[in-house]
């Protein structure tokens, strides 16, 4: 059989970014349901015993994590959120109220999360001893990042997806996990010192970065950070190597334990001054680094609710912002974007998938049909408008849409797509300006005529005026190209169909 086929698709999309099937995953709570792993211990460490004593006395501790994982939940990779606690290296632990709820929550969501311990003792009097003590939590941080990479399969955790957050003191190990990583970078400190001052003791060399833990051949660094009111050693560490890595630095202006901008912690001059968000988001802008921050003018310490990490009585007004500022961003680095293209062969659209950061795709054609195919081909069996979506997966199985309209009018003549009806379509887009596309179909050959009017009834234009055969038929209406007036101005106008006992009449707006 001989056949002739027209083919226009216009695609016009509104690339608006939704969510389909499961695609609140990680932004909203999908597991009623935690499951909580106690003390899974990461290393062994040299414990001081008394870091006022000196650092001649240590005992070997097993370092631990409490684990929180959602409940009946079958994807075999996730993110992981690993918390560290404040306490100025002197106090602390891991059941910390904020950490223990930041880890519940973003279980619920769907994340692996934990709240780690690390090693304390720190003398407040000597800086020497704070050099040390940060530099010991920042090794201890890097084992664990290794042990989790180690055994990222039995926790169904992706090693390309271990975010850290810390608060306080948490948030020096997290920002120094990522900007301090080169031997060249150890604070003079954390070498052999004889007899430093105020105890007179001797400090052993801590080792490198590496010195704590096994797995040495995993990544030690996070692939994003939390700080939560935190601060460096100086910005001369933040370099353009680290901009791989995105950061969300959260403080207060009026913060006197970590100053925000430069200054010494607790305000005490036997501290050196360290450098605070302020000045780190500072540094990130003159080298260009995508990062976030979420900087409250007024407000001091912790300011969500907690008083050395424990609820003062309870989450104040920041909290669930500071929760959401944190979801939204950790949701941004792990989820794909959704792209594509297409091109048209007869009735045939070709879609080539332009996606960031999937591994597993969803189309809907918008007809009842899908597919899981990269770049799917599909065919239309009949004219109309198809709200086409593609939902991109990534290896985490957080999803992003795009989805877009396509007006597809098919003419086929002599096949088995011939209409079996006359009909008349609404224009495509609606409102329009300055042009727009109507659809008709006609079953039997016939005289048709196809009018633009006025509110008033006065005919604006002839589209159609002509003896058409059985067939699917479009015809463009462009508002400035008139045959008998100038332009038209802003308004209601009709459109009506006319073929042998047919006639409908459809209603367009044109908006300037």
């Amino acid at each position: 059989m001989s056949k002739k086929v027209f083919c226009l698709v216009l695609l016009t999309g509104f690339n608006s970014t939704l969510f389909s099937q499961n695609s609140q995953r990680y932004t909203t709570s999908q597991f009623a349901v935690v499951q909580t792993h106690t003390n899974a211990i990461y290393t062994i460490a040299p414990q001081l015993n008394s870091p006022y004593a000196g650092e001649s006395q240590i005992t070997k501790v097993n370092l631990s994590m409490h684990i929180f994982q959602p409940q009946g939940d079958t994807v075999q990779k996730r993110p992981m959120i690993v918390c560290f606690h404040g306490g100025g290296f002197m106090s602390g632990k891991k059941e910390h109220d904020d950490m223990i709820e930041f880890s519940k929550i973003f279980a619920r969501y769907g994340y692996v999360t934990a709240t780690a311990q690390y090693r304390l003792g720190m003398n407040a009097l000597s800086n020497t001893s704070a050099e040390r003590a940060v530099y010991r939590a920042i090794q201890d941080s890097r084992a664990l990042l290794r042990y989790l990479r180690q055994n990222a399969a039995s926790q169904k955790i992706s090693p390309e997806h271990i975010y850290i957050l810390g608060s306080s003191a948490g948030a020096f190990i997290a920002l120094h996990n990522i900007v301090m990583n080169k031997e060249s970078e150890r604070p003079s400190g954390t070498f052999a010192i004889n007899k430093f001052p105020p105890t007179l003791d001797n400090g052993p060399d801590l080792g490198t970065l590496d010195a704590i833990g096994g797995f040495r051949t995993n990544g030690s660094q996070a692939n994003g950070i939390v700080a939560l009111w935190g601060a460096v050693k100086h910005t001369d560490l933040v370099e353009i190597n680290d901009s791989k890595i995105p950061m969300l630095l959260v403080h207060g202006t009026k913060d006197s334990i970590v100053p925000f901008g430069l200054g010494s912690p607790f305000q005490l001059p036997t501290l050196a001054a360290t450098y605070g968000s302020q000045l780190i988001d500072q540094k990130l802008i003159s080298l260009n680094y995508a990062h976030e921050t979420y900087f409250v003018d007024g407000v001091g310490h912790e300011f969500y609710g907690v008083l050395n990490g424990m609820w003062s009585p309870k989450p104040n007004q920041y909290w669930d912002t500071v929760v959401n500022k944190v979801r939204d961003f950790l949701f941004n680095i792990h989820k794909p974007t959704a792209s594509f293209s297409y091109s048209i062969n007869k009735a045939q659209v070709a879609f080539t998938n332009t996606s960031a950061k999937g591994v597993k795709w969803l189309w809907e054609f918008g007809d009842g049909e899908t597919s899981t195919l990269q770049n799917p081909v599909h065919t239309y069996k009949q004219s109309g408008t198809y709200a086409v979506s593609l939902t991109a997966y990534s290896e985490v199985l957080s999803a992003d849409t795009k989805k877009e309209n396509i007006a597809v009018i098919v003419t086929d003549i002599n096949s088995e797509l011939l209409p079996s009806t006359t009909e008349l379509f609404q224009n495509y887009p609606n409102p329009f300006n300055p042009e727009t596309t109507i659809g008709y179909k006609v079953q039997a050959a016939s005289q048709v005529s196809l009018k633009v009017y006025d509110v008033l009834g006065n005919e604006v234009a002839t589209l159609v005026n002509e003896f058409k055969q059985p067939g699917n038929y479009q015809v463009t209406f462009n508002a400035r190209h008139l045959e008998r007036s100038q332009e038209i101005p802003s308004g209601v106008y009709f459109y009506r169909l006319r073929a042998n006992q047919f006639n409908a009449t459809r209603k367009f707006v044109l908006m300037k």
